[in-house]
Protein backbone atom coordinates (compact mmCIF):
# COMPACT_ATOMS: atom_id res chain seq x y z
CA UNK A 1 0.00 0.00 0.00
CA UNK A 2 0.92 3.37 -1.12
CA UNK A 3 1.72 6.08 1.98
CA UNK A 4 0.59 9.45 2.03
CA UNK A 5 4.44 10.73 1.36
CA UNK A 6 4.02 9.61 -1.76
CA UNK A 7 0.40 10.46 -2.67
CA UNK A 8 -0.49 13.91 -3.40
CA UNK A 9 -4.05 13.28 -3.68
CA UNK A 10 -4.66 13.69 -0.13
CA UNK A 11 -7.51 15.80 0.76
CA UNK A 12 -8.25 17.97 3.64
CA UNK A 13 -11.76 19.14 5.37
CA UNK A 14 -12.52 21.03 7.58
CA UNK A 15 -14.64 19.19 9.65
CA UNK A 16 -18.57 20.32 10.45
CA UNK A 17 -18.95 21.94 13.68
CA UNK A 18 -22.44 23.61 15.07
CA UNK A 19 -21.17 27.54 15.13
CA UNK A 20 -24.91 28.43 16.82
CA UNK A 21 -24.38 31.14 14.27
CA UNK A 22 -28.36 31.03 13.67
CA UNK A 23 -30.93 33.30 13.47
CA UNK A 24 -34.63 31.56 13.35
CA UNK A 25 -33.22 28.68 11.75
CA UNK A 26 -30.97 30.30 9.26
CA UNK A 27 -26.95 30.82 9.12
CA UNK A 28 -26.60 34.44 9.76
CA UNK A 29 -23.85 36.80 8.88
CA UNK A 30 -21.31 35.38 11.92
CA UNK A 31 -21.81 32.17 10.36
CA UNK A 32 -20.82 33.18 6.72
CA UNK A 33 -18.15 34.74 7.98
CA UNK A 34 -16.62 32.05 9.79
CA UNK A 35 -16.87 29.65 6.70
CA UNK A 36 -15.42 31.60 4.31
CA UNK A 37 -12.44 32.41 6.51
CA UNK A 38 -12.25 28.17 6.96
CA UNK A 39 -12.22 27.95 3.09
CA UNK A 40 -8.95 28.78 0.68
CA UNK A 41 -5.73 28.16 2.56
CA UNK A 42 -4.76 24.18 1.68
CA UNK A 43 -8.75 23.04 2.59
CA UNK A 44 -10.57 21.32 0.23
CA UNK A 45 -14.11 20.57 1.53
CA UNK A 46 -15.03 22.97 4.31
CA UNK A 47 -18.09 20.85 5.52
CA UNK A 48 -21.30 23.37 7.83
CA UNK A 49 -22.15 21.46 10.20
CA UNK A 50 -24.95 19.84 12.09
CA UNK A 51 -27.57 21.45 9.66
CA UNK A 52 -31.53 20.19 10.83
CA UNK A 53 -33.22 18.17 7.48
CA UNK A 54 -36.57 19.26 6.58
CA UNK A 55 -39.31 18.30 9.30
CA UNK A 56 -36.30 17.13 11.31
CA UNK A 57 -35.29 18.13 15.44
CA UNK A 58 -31.79 19.95 16.28
CA UNK A 59 -29.79 18.60 18.60
CA UNK A 60 -30.29 22.24 20.54
CA UNK A 61 -31.93 25.38 19.95
CA UNK A 62 -29.58 27.30 18.06
CA UNK A 63 -29.02 24.64 15.33
CA UNK A 64 -30.16 26.07 11.14
CA UNK A 65 -32.49 24.24 8.95
CA UNK A 66 -31.82 23.86 5.66
CA UNK A 67 -34.40 25.28 3.20
CA UNK A 68 -34.85 26.92 0.16
CA UNK A 69 -33.80 30.28 1.72
CA UNK A 70 -31.18 32.11 -0.99
CA UNK A 71 -28.81 32.43 2.40
CA UNK A 72 -28.02 29.01 1.57
CA UNK A 73 -26.60 30.11 -1.60
CA UNK A 74 -24.97 32.74 0.05
CA UNK A 75 -22.94 30.26 2.36
CA UNK A 76 -21.79 27.70 -0.29
CA UNK A 77 -20.74 30.82 -2.27
CA UNK A 78 -18.66 31.86 0.61
CA UNK A 79 -16.88 29.02 0.85
CA UNK A 80 -16.54 28.00 -3.59
CA UNK A 81 -15.38 32.05 -3.99
CA UNK A 82 -11.91 30.59 -2.12
CA UNK A 83 -11.56 27.65 -4.06
CA UNK A 84 -12.72 25.36 -1.40
CA UNK A 85 -15.25 22.58 -2.09
CA UNK A 86 -18.77 23.41 0.09
CA UNK A 87 -20.00 20.85 1.83
CA UNK A 88 -23.11 20.31 4.11
CA UNK A 89 -23.74 17.97 7.41
CA UNK A 90 -27.31 16.79 7.31
CA UNK A 91 -28.62 15.13 10.62
CA UNK A 92 -31.90 15.22 13.21
CA UNK A 93 -32.28 14.34 16.26
CA UNK A 94 -36.24 13.53 17.72
CA UNK A 95 -38.88 15.11 19.48
CA UNK A 96 -38.16 15.64 23.17
CA UNK A 97 -34.23 15.01 22.36
CA UNK A 98 -32.01 16.44 25.05
CA UNK A 99 -28.19 16.63 24.70
CA UNK A 100 -26.23 15.98 28.18
CA UNK A 101 -24.44 18.81 29.47
CA UNK A 102 -22.14 16.59 31.29
CA UNK A 103 -19.18 15.29 29.63
CA UNK A 104 -19.73 11.67 30.96
CA UNK A 105 -23.59 10.42 31.88
CA UNK A 106 -23.68 9.81 35.87
CA UNK A 107 -24.20 6.28 37.58
CA UNK A 108 -27.86 7.23 37.93
CA UNK A 109 -28.72 8.14 34.35
CA UNK A 110 -29.23 5.50 31.45
CA UNK A 111 -28.44 6.94 28.30
CA UNK A 112 -28.82 3.81 26.51
CA UNK A 113 -32.27 2.87 28.15
CA UNK A 114 -33.05 6.38 26.57
CA UNK A 115 -32.15 6.10 22.92
CA UNK A 116 -34.05 2.60 22.70
CA UNK A 117 -36.84 3.87 24.50
CA UNK A 118 -36.98 6.92 21.78
CA UNK A 119 -36.05 4.88 18.75
CA UNK A 120 -38.63 2.04 19.46
CA UNK A 121 -41.81 4.80 18.90
CA UNK A 122 -40.72 5.48 15.65
CA UNK A 123 -42.09 2.83 13.40
CA UNK A 124 -41.38 1.66 9.44
CA UNK A 125 -43.84 5.25 8.29
CA UNK A 126 -42.20 7.33 9.99
CA UNK A 127 -38.67 6.11 8.64
CA UNK A 128 -39.81 6.31 5.34
CA UNK A 129 -41.04 9.91 6.07
CA UNK A 130 -37.58 11.10 7.48
CA UNK A 131 -35.76 9.26 4.39
CA UNK A 132 -38.23 11.54 2.49
CA UNK A 133 -37.00 14.54 4.46
CA UNK A 134 -33.23 13.92 4.10
CA UNK A 135 -33.57 13.34 0.43
CA UNK A 136 -35.54 16.58 0.38
CA UNK A 137 -32.57 17.90 2.12
CA UNK A 138 -30.34 16.92 -0.02
CA UNK A 139 -32.09 18.20 -3.20
CA UNK A 140 -32.30 22.05 -1.45
CA UNK A 141 -28.27 21.68 -0.62
CA UNK A 142 -27.18 20.66 -3.91
CA UNK A 143 -29.51 23.72 -4.91
CA UNK A 144 -27.96 25.67 -3.04
CA UNK A 145 -24.68 25.03 -4.50
CA UNK A 146 -23.04 22.01 -2.05
CA UNK A 147 -20.57 19.82 -3.67
CA UNK A 148 -20.61 17.73 -0.77
CA UNK A 149 -23.18 16.00 1.29
CA UNK A 150 -22.48 14.40 4.46
CA UNK A 151 -25.21 12.19 6.73
CA UNK A 152 -24.76 12.74 10.54
CA UNK A 153 -24.81 8.96 11.47
CA UNK A 154 -23.08 9.73 14.60
CA UNK A 155 -23.07 10.47 18.25
CA UNK A 156 -25.98 9.48 19.36
CA UNK A 157 -28.13 11.33 16.56
CA UNK A 158 -31.05 10.11 14.82
CA UNK A 159 -29.71 8.30 12.04
CA UNK A 160 -26.77 6.60 14.60
CA UNK A 161 -29.69 4.86 15.90
CA UNK A 162 -31.78 4.15 13.09
CA UNK A 163 -28.82 2.01 11.23
CA UNK A 164 -28.20 0.52 14.35
CA UNK A 165 -29.72 -3.10 14.82
CA UNK A 166 -29.56 -2.43 18.64
CA UNK A 167 -31.87 0.62 18.76
CA UNK A 168 -34.03 -0.19 15.57
CA UNK A 169 -35.28 -3.55 13.98
CA UNK A 170 -35.31 -1.32 10.93
CA UNK A 171 -31.73 -1.06 10.48
CA UNK A 172 -31.22 -2.98 7.71
CA UNK A 173 -33.59 -1.47 5.72
CA UNK A 174 -32.74 2.15 6.81
CA UNK A 175 -28.56 1.36 5.81
CA UNK A 176 -30.31 0.34 2.07
CA UNK A 177 -32.02 3.18 1.90
CA UNK A 178 -28.89 5.40 2.65
CA UNK A 179 -26.98 2.95 0.00
CA UNK A 180 -29.39 4.37 -2.98
CA UNK A 181 -28.86 7.69 -1.22
CA UNK A 182 -24.73 7.22 -1.91
CA UNK A 183 -25.58 5.59 -5.26
CA UNK A 184 -27.61 8.31 -6.34
CA UNK A 185 -25.62 11.39 -5.25
CA UNK A 186 -22.61 9.38 -6.90
CA UNK A 187 -25.20 9.90 -10.16
CA UNK A 188 -25.58 13.41 -9.85
CA UNK A 189 -21.65 13.69 -9.67
CA UNK A 190 -22.07 15.28 -5.80
CA UNK A 191 -18.76 13.78 -3.51
CA UNK A 192 -20.53 12.51 -0.06
CA UNK A 193 -19.60 11.07 3.28
CA UNK A 194 -21.13 9.59 5.67
CA UNK A 195 -20.11 10.11 9.81
CA UNK A 196 -20.38 7.43 12.26
CA UNK A 197 -19.08 6.18 15.46
CA UNK A 198 -16.44 3.48 15.58
CA UNK A 199 -17.18 3.09 19.33
CA UNK A 200 -20.38 4.58 21.40
CA UNK A 201 -18.29 4.55 24.60
CA UNK A 202 -20.39 1.81 26.06
CA UNK A 203 -18.50 -1.77 26.83
CA UNK A 204 -21.82 -3.25 26.12
CA UNK A 205 -22.56 -1.64 22.61
CA UNK A 206 -19.29 -1.87 21.38
CA UNK A 207 -18.68 -5.19 22.00
CA UNK A 208 -21.39 -6.44 19.04
CA UNK A 209 -20.26 -3.37 16.71
CA UNK A 210 -18.31 -5.05 14.31
CA UNK A 211 -20.94 -6.00 12.45
CA UNK A 212 -22.67 -2.86 12.05
CA UNK A 213 -19.09 -1.22 10.98
CA UNK A 214 -18.85 -3.64 7.75
CA UNK A 215 -22.51 -2.62 7.00
CA UNK A 216 -21.74 1.13 7.27
CA UNK A 217 -18.42 0.73 5.41
CA UNK A 218 -20.40 -0.97 2.53
CA UNK A 219 -22.85 1.91 2.33
CA UNK A 220 -20.84 3.61 -0.98
CA UNK A 221 -20.19 7.54 -0.16
CA UNK A 222 -16.89 8.54 -1.03
CA UNK A 223 -15.75 9.12 2.17
CA UNK A 224 -16.17 7.32 5.85
CA UNK A 225 -15.29 9.84 8.10
CA UNK A 226 -14.64 8.37 11.70
CA UNK A 227 -15.84 9.98 15.16
CA UNK A 228 -16.36 8.24 18.12
CA UNK A 229 -18.69 8.45 21.53
CA UNK A 230 -22.45 8.76 21.45
CA UNK A 231 -22.76 12.56 23.36
CA UNK A 232 -25.18 11.42 25.65
CA UNK A 233 -22.71 8.25 26.92
CA UNK A 234 -19.41 10.33 26.96
CA UNK A 235 -18.32 13.46 25.01
CA UNK A 236 -14.64 12.59 25.77
CA UNK A 237 -15.12 10.43 22.92
CA UNK A 238 -16.03 13.06 20.78
CA UNK A 239 -13.59 15.51 21.64
CA UNK A 240 -10.39 14.07 22.63
CA UNK A 241 -7.98 16.15 24.40
CA UNK A 242 -5.38 13.99 26.38
CA UNK A 243 -2.38 12.27 24.17
CA UNK A 244 -3.79 8.68 24.75
CA UNK A 245 -6.87 9.27 23.64
CA UNK A 246 -6.02 11.12 20.78
CA UNK A 247 -3.52 8.32 20.01
CA UNK A 248 -6.06 5.21 20.54
CA UNK A 249 -8.58 6.99 18.47
CA UNK A 250 -5.64 7.51 15.55
CA UNK A 251 -4.54 3.75 15.81
CA UNK A 252 -8.07 2.30 15.61
CA UNK A 253 -8.99 4.85 12.38
CA UNK A 254 -5.88 3.72 11.09
CA UNK A 255 -6.78 0.00 11.77
CA UNK A 256 -10.01 -0.11 10.20
CA UNK A 257 -7.94 2.26 6.92
CA UNK A 258 -5.82 -0.98 6.52
CA UNK A 259 -8.75 -3.75 6.72
CA UNK A 260 -10.67 -1.55 4.19
CA UNK A 261 -7.97 -0.24 1.50
CA UNK A 262 -10.39 0.69 -1.32
CA UNK A 263 -12.37 3.09 1.30
CA UNK A 264 -11.55 6.52 1.65
CA UNK A 265 -11.16 6.82 5.22
CA UNK A 266 -11.02 10.60 7.14
CA UNK A 267 -9.32 10.74 9.99
CA UNK A 268 -9.36 13.39 12.61
CA UNK A 269 -8.38 14.01 16.28
CA UNK A 270 -6.10 17.24 16.29
CA UNK A 271 -4.00 16.24 13.49
CA UNK A 272 -1.88 18.28 11.01
CA UNK A 273 -0.63 17.74 7.45
CA UNK A 274 2.89 16.94 8.56
CA UNK A 275 1.99 13.98 10.97
CA UNK A 276 -0.22 12.37 8.10
CA UNK A 277 3.21 10.70 6.88
CA UNK A 278 3.76 7.13 6.60
CA UNK A 279 -0.14 6.68 7.11
CA UNK A 280 -2.12 4.55 4.70
CA UNK A 281 -2.79 6.07 1.27
CA UNK A 282 -6.54 5.92 1.71
CA UNK A 283 -6.58 8.02 4.64
CA UNK A 284 -7.39 11.65 4.28
CA UNK A 285 -7.18 14.61 6.63
CA UNK A 286 -9.91 15.90 9.20
CA UNK A 287 -9.31 18.86 11.06
CA UNK A 288 -11.95 20.98 13.87
CA UNK A 289 -10.80 22.58 16.69
CA UNK A 290 -7.19 23.99 15.33
CA UNK A 291 -9.17 25.53 12.29
CA UNK A 292 -11.87 27.09 14.66
CA UNK A 293 -8.88 28.79 16.26
CA UNK A 294 -6.35 29.59 13.63
CA UNK A 295 -8.08 29.58 9.85
CA UNK A 296 -4.57 29.24 8.79
CA UNK A 297 -3.80 26.59 10.75
CA UNK A 298 -2.36 23.81 8.25
CA UNK A 299 0.45 26.54 7.37
CA UNK A 300 0.85 27.56 10.76
CA UNK A 301 0.39 24.55 12.83
CA UNK A 302 1.90 25.18 16.16
CA UNK A 303 -0.51 28.36 16.07
CA UNK A 304 -4.07 26.36 16.77
CA UNK A 305 -6.60 25.12 19.40
CA UNK A 306 -4.88 25.66 22.64
CA UNK A 307 -7.50 23.30 24.70
CA UNK A 308 -9.28 26.33 26.88
CA UNK A 309 -12.42 24.66 25.84
CA UNK A 310 -14.36 27.20 24.68
CA UNK A 311 -15.65 25.70 22.15
CA UNK A 312 -17.90 23.46 24.33
CA UNK A 313 -20.53 26.12 24.58
CA UNK A 314 -23.19 23.99 24.69
CA UNK A 315 -22.01 22.49 27.70
CA UNK A 316 -21.27 25.58 29.18
CA UNK A 317 -24.70 26.56 28.63
CA UNK A 318 -23.53 29.58 26.03
CA UNK A 319 -25.47 29.92 22.58
CA UNK A 320 -22.71 29.74 20.32
CA UNK A 321 -19.11 28.58 19.53
CA UNK A 322 -16.45 30.66 21.41
CA UNK A 323 -12.80 30.19 21.23
CA UNK A 324 -10.16 31.25 23.58
CA UNK A 325 -8.02 32.01 20.12
CA UNK A 326 -9.97 33.70 17.60
CA UNK A 327 -12.58 35.63 19.95
CA UNK A 328 -9.42 37.02 21.38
Amino acid sequence: MKIIAENPKIKVFFLPVNTGFVINGLPDQRCIEFYSERSGNGIDCSIVGNVVISDGYGANNVCSTISNDKVWETLSTAISSNGTKPGIQLSSTWDGYSGNKKFVASRNENPIKDYKKSVSNIKLPAIENILFNLRNSIELSINAGFKHIQVHAAHGYLFSLLIDPSFSVYSNFFLNELKKIATDLKFKGIESSIRFSLLTGSQKLDEDRESLINQIMETGFDFFDVSFGFYNINKNLIYPETSSALKSRRLKTIELANKYSDKKIIISGKMNKTQCYNLPSNIHLGICRDLIANPKALSEPKNGCRNCGDCHYYSKGKQSLKCGVFNS
